[in-house]
């Protein structure tokens, strides 16, 4: 390829279109990387501005060299590495600045182009959402177009670039679809850099606490959505079993050491079973939520002895997984080592709590009973249920319980837990999620952050371990109706789903068509993550047994002809045709030459533009006035390396201003 030389005075469409391309494709990483990285980059590419349109003088060798240097210590400085998806990207990102101002040839140019096909590729380490895949295409058009520019002179018009990329595109597109169904599927995580598993995703933690769960409450980020094979389970069985809270020092309760569980241990299940499918969000933690308690899962979770499931590694990306539960079961006996951890009790709790629970004791003939008129206690005290209790002081137990009486699920459950114990009844505290939004439009459950949730299991010699949600005695719409989550973070404070809907029947039809809507949009994105997220090697499997295809054969044959079939009409679209000409200049000079053929002169076979315009001026001076500066405009057009930009109009001009009529006469 030949390494032509580019000029920032010549060039200055070129290098601006392509300037442009670059930061639009740069330009998402400011809600992903750091500030300053962003601003170094900004500043390079106003430098390489600044050489367009300001004669600024670009860096030379040593100066670059020294911002080089520059941007990689400030990467290093701000991550503390070069590699992982943030710190990675930010060094592409850095790097792609870079270049923009060492570009003084057609080959620097392409690789300015190369390298942002790949920073737009690392927009997929932070989101792979619609939006995202939208963005992206218009980011590749840019980017074609701009390559296009770089082999075209300036009588292409741009609005001709970029209809030609889309176009180019748009014909990539099937044999991309084509490649995405059938091409074999990549086992594991594909967007994810080394040393990026434990980044903070927003989610339960490892550790709870009066207040812990305040600011999920008011998040409306998914923490994942459920297809259910048949029937929706009753509000009071929706729970969505988590992480499993054992140990507290009387302020935090903290995980136990995760221990798989004995065949001895496992539940029995009665009745209500329930099949569906999970797409879960990455939290970047191993807990896997599924529907109190699972029956079975895939072989790649592991199940606890407190009946949480975990998956192999950390939930990096978007996971899909088919489990069956029941919401009817007992988990009969109990081990030594479970007996203690359940009755383990901080050393700090008052006389207060001692004195309450005796005294419930003496009403109390059996656990059942003990448990019955605690949550009578909550039922009929004046506890309130709120997102912004008042801070506790002393023992957090006793101000709870005696003094603030205000909390949400987190200090009932825990507050719950501690009484159990001090009353002889193994407890433990379960968090995960519960309730969520039934979304009719794409026939699936919703379940957000702002559903998180904390209750309570003790063990009864009856039952085993049984649930017991203390918030439901406190306010049983919880638990019945819902989090209403928008008014919920539009209040900040507790809000219920009264009824789906009640805003139209109260003549607020905004409301309802905006809640609608939403609907419709979080339909479309299951649906994509459902379809193009989730597709991995299973998906694939089954998508092809459906197809009838069981071996890489007949794969191999449906591939080769759904490209074959593809690519004939793309074929027809894209080559030459007889009587067809795409450039616009040639198109306006085939028609000044049918206006000098009705005056008598005609082009022969052979003959260029120049030699044509002699041969006319030794015959007829007169048109040769008329004829020959549009001859030497084409020819610039065409055959010149550079031109005016606004040579094709005025070649336009010229050709159409010409009147045949005052010539016809002329030629012998």
């Amino acid at each position: 390829m030949k390494n032509t030389k580019l000029s920032l005075l010549d060039d200055k469409q070129k290098l601006g279109w392509l300037l442009g391309a670059v930061v639009f494709v740069a330009a998402p990483h400011a809600l992903n990387l750091k500030p300053l990285v962003m601003v170094f980059f900004l500043l390079l590419s106003a430098w390489f501005f600044g050489s367009l349109y300001w004669n600024l003088r670009l860096p030379n060798k040593t100066l670059l060299f020294m911002l080089t240097m520059a941007g990689a210590s400030l990467v290093l400085l701000l991550y503390r590495r070069i590699w992982g998806q943030e710190a990675g990207s930010s060094l592409f990102i850095v790097g792609l600045g870079l270049k923009l101002l060492e570009t003084k040839t057609q080959r620097d140019a392409y690789l300015v182009v190369f390298l942002s096909f790949f920073v737009g590729l690392t927009q997929y380490l932070f989101s792979q959402s619609i939006p995202m895949a939208g963005y992206t295409l218009i980011a590749v058009i840019l980017l074609i177009a701009a390559m296009i520019g770089l082999n075209s002179n300036q009588a292409f018009p741009v609005k001709a670039r970029l209809t030609l990329a889309g176009v180019m595109v748009a014909q990539a597109l099937p044999i991309m679809l084509l490649l995405f169904v059938f091409f074999p599927r990549i086992n594991g995580p594909l967007w994810i850099l080394p040393d990026d598993s434990h980044n903070a995703k927003t989610g339960l933690g490892d550790t709870i606490s009066p207040g812990s769960f305040n600011h999920l409450a008011l998040s409306q980020e998914t923490a994942f959505r459920v297809d259910f094979d048949g029937e929706l389970p009753p509000p009071k069985d929706r729970y969505w079993r988590g992480p499993v809270f054992w140990n507290t020092n009387g302020e935090k309760w903290s995980l136990s050491p995760t221990l798989p569980i004995a065949l001895g241990h496992k539940p029995t299940f009665t009745d209500n079973f329930h099949h569906y499918v999970v797409t879960l969000e990455p939290h970047n933690q191993r807990w896997i939520f599924a529907l109190d308690l699972p029956y079975t899962f895939p072989s790649e979770f592991e199940q606890t002895i407190d009946y949480q499931l975990l998956n192999k590694s950390y939930v990096t990306e978007r996971k899909q997984y088919r489990i069956v539960s029941g919401t009817t079961y007992t988990t009969g006996t109990m081990s030594k080592s479970e007996m203690k951890k359940g009755l383990q009790l901080p050393a700090t709790l008052g006389n207060r709590l001692y004195d309450l629970v005796k005294g419930w004791q003496k009403d109390s003939t059996n656990p059942k009973q003990l448990v019955d008129r605690a949550l009578q206690f909550f039922r009929e005290e004046p506890f309130y249920y709120t997102l912004n209790p008042p801070l506790l002081s002393g023992n957090s137990v006793e101000s709870f319980l005696f003094e603030t009486r205000q909390g949400f699920c987190e200090h009932y459950a825990t507050a719950f837990v501690i009484l159990m114990r001090i009353g002889g009844i193994p407890a433990r505290v379960v968090t995960g999620y519960q309730g969520g939004q039934w979304n009719n439009i794409g026939r699936f459950l919703e379940i957000k952050q702002a559903d998180a949730h904390a209750w309570a299991e003790v063990w009864l010699p009856d039952s085993g371990w049984t649930r017991i949600d203390p918030t439901a005695a406190v306010a049983p719409d919880r638990i019945e109706h819902g989090i209403d989550v928008e008014t919920q973070i539009a209040f900040r404070e507790i809000r219920f789903n009264f009824g789906g809907d009640t805003q139209r029947d109260r003549g607020l039809a905004m409301g309802y068509f905006w809640k609608k809507a939403r609907m419709f949009a979080s339909s479309i994105d299951h649906a994509w993550d459902s379809w193009v997220l989730a597709y991995n090697t299973d998906n694939q499997n089954k998508f092809f047994q459906w197809l009838g295809l069981f071996d890489w054969r007949s794969v191999g044959l449906w591939l080769s002809l759904g490209l074959t079939f593809s690519l004939l009409p793309i074929a027809w679209l894209i080559l030459p045709k007889p009587g067809t000409q795409d450039d616009p200049a040639k198109i306006t000079y085939l028609k000044f030459l049918r206006k000098l053929a009705s005056v008598g002169f005609t082009q022969q076979i052979g003959e260029g533009p120049l030699c044509f315009a002699d041969r006319i001026g030794k015959t007829s001076p007169e048109l040769d006035k008329v004829v020959k500066p549009i001859f030497q405009l084409y020819v610039r057009i065409r055959y010149e390396a550079f031109h005016e930009p606004n040579d094709l109009k005025q070649l336009r001009h010229l050709v159409k201003k010409m009147a045949t009529s005052k010539f016809k006469f002329i030629h012998k």
